[in-house]
């Protein structure tokens, strides 16, 4: 199992390296792109273990963003061999038949042996069905849109049918999710938003139990976190803390800033990933 770390600036690649000497995976959307790409595709690189890059589709499906596929072709054609993978220009979330000719545009476009982009799948209706174009065009690795909510029984049709085929889901890292086996990757920025809401991701790799814990205001009334002065394993998460980045309480407060929660929530994301290949079946 690979999670990604949707990231927007390439400094928190580094920052968290030189604190952990520890290389994770990365995906970022060309809508970030600018600014980040040197850092991320040369200076940082060594820093990184599978770089991903996303079209930027959300961005323009939310109106944030008028990227184009030409654009997007343009960019692949020239840079895209520095990423492991790169993905559709799926802009559309309503309309699979508009990003299967963006895909087929993209693919026209790149050099002969470039690496294809790879679909994403939207169609809410009918999801097995838009999956097995893709999959019977010969694609081997498909991923799964961030709006799809594909029910269990489609996602056993569609792992038995194409057991060779690896998925990757936008978007989502929910433990429960992952942990059915249907995906090869994940990504999502949960552990950007969560240090910008005052929260730190723990895991207990005692009890493979997953915490999130508010770094603020005692008063604070929140059924999603623990507040860390009533967190049950407090002393167990101290050390923790101490033996892993050198932190202590107050170097986590929301008055410090979101950097050190968000090196805590990157580690997060490295158990998480270390825990869902250790219980998948061989």
């Amino acid at each position: 199992m690979k999670i990604f770390a949707a990231v927007g600036d390439a400094e928190t690649v580094r920052m968290f390296h030189e604190k952990t000497n520890i290389k994770l995976n990365y995906l970022i959307s060309y809508f970030y792109l600018e600014g980040q790409a040197y850092r991320l595709t040369d200076l940082y690189r060594d820093m990184i273990s599978d770089l991903y890059l996303d079209s930027g589709a959300f961005s323009v499906a939310g109106g944030r963003s008028k990227i184009t596929v030409t654009e997007y072709a343009k960019y692949l054609t020239l840079y895209g061999d520095r990423f492991d993978e790169y993905f559709n220009l799926d802009d559309r979330f309503d309309d699979p038949e508009h990003n299967l000719n963006n895909q087929m545009y993209l693919e026209e476009k790149l050099q002969p042996g470039a690496k294809k982009p790879i679909p994403v799948v939207h169609d809410n209706e009918d999801p097995f069905a838009e999956f097995q174009i893709y999959a019977n065009f010969g694609h081997e690795y498909i991923a799964i849109g961030s709006t799809n909510n594909i029910p269990d029984d489609t996602m056993k049709k569609i792992k038995e049918k194409f057991p060779s085929v690896k998925l990757h889901l936008f978007g989502k890292t929910s433990l429960k999710e992952l942990s059915t086996g249907y995906y090869y990757s994940a990504d999502s920025k949960t552990w950007a938003d969560a240090a910008g809401y005052g929260d730190i991701l723990y895991w207990d790799p005692d009890e493979n139990e997953s915490h999130k814990i508010y770094m603020g205001a005692t008063n604070r009334k929140d059924t999603e976190s623990d507040h860390y002065k009533r967190f049950a394993k407090k002393d167990k998460l101290d050390a923790f803390l101490k033996d892993i980045f050198g932190f202590e309480y107050n170097d986590l407060l929301i008055r410090s800033g979101n950097q050190n929660r968000e090196i805590v929530n990157l580690y997060y994301y490295k158990q998480v990933e270390d825990y869902l290949t250790s219980i998948e079946p061989s």
